[in-house]
């Protein structure tokens, strides 16, 4: 492991119990998420980008206790079928997810996110079935509620363990690729290559 991992694991550790520090209530659209969360900040950055494309996202998704429409306008269309170009509906939660993740590794909200895939049109979710063996045939990326990312200051491996113990939805890291995918659906996990 680099010195540079080994430092990311060790603010990971030693920050992640104050994570829930300065935070406010969770909004009444986050029922339904396990009652022993720590509420999340009141004001909520992501910065996420598309290394291909080369475009990045930088907005504050939420605050004034209501999620921003412009901002996850732009996040949706970052978020869009590459193969398409179809843009669909994020789940504002998902994005709730990630910024959790990030808070709970210690690394502050300007963390980039290199998002490897969002929203999928069904053709192209039953393209990557029929090529792909890692592919879900009823995967929540078609709903938006799912994105595989990479958060180059962090291994991969333990982001996706990270997420695994939250217990926010699915969460796994896929050593083939180097990729983390979470998302909004029940809580679970599954065995990747």
């Amino acid at each position: 492991m680099t010195p540079p991992s080994r430092r990311a694991l060790l603010a990971l550790f030693a920050l992640s119990p104050l994570a829930a520090c300065s935070s406010g209530p969770r909004p009444e659209d986050e029922e339904g998420l396990p009652p022993d969360l720590p509420p999340l900040p009141a004001v909520r950055r992501i910065v996420l980008s598309h290394a291909k494309s080369g475009e990045r996202v930088d907005v504050v998704y939420f605050f004034n206790n209501a999620y921003d429409p412009r901002a996850m306008q732009k996040i949706e269309l970052l978020l869009r079928d590459r193969r398409t170009g179809q843009v669909g509906r994020i789940d504002p939660l998902l994005m709730d997810f990630m910024f959790d993740l990030l808070q709970r590794t210690g690394l502050p909200p300007s963390t980039e996110v290199q998002v490897t895939d969002g929203f999928r049109s069904p053709g192209t979710n039953a393209d990557l079935v029929r090529d792909n063996p890692n592919a879900a045939r009823e995967s929540y990326h078609l709903q938006g509620r799912a994105m595989d990312f990479k958060v180059p200051v962090l291994p991969g491996p333990a982001l996706g363990e990270i997420a695994k113990t939250m217990q926010r939805g699915g969460a796994a890291y896929y050593p083939s690729t180097g990729h983390t995918h979470i998302d909004t659906g029940p809580n679970r996990t599954w065995k990747t290559r």
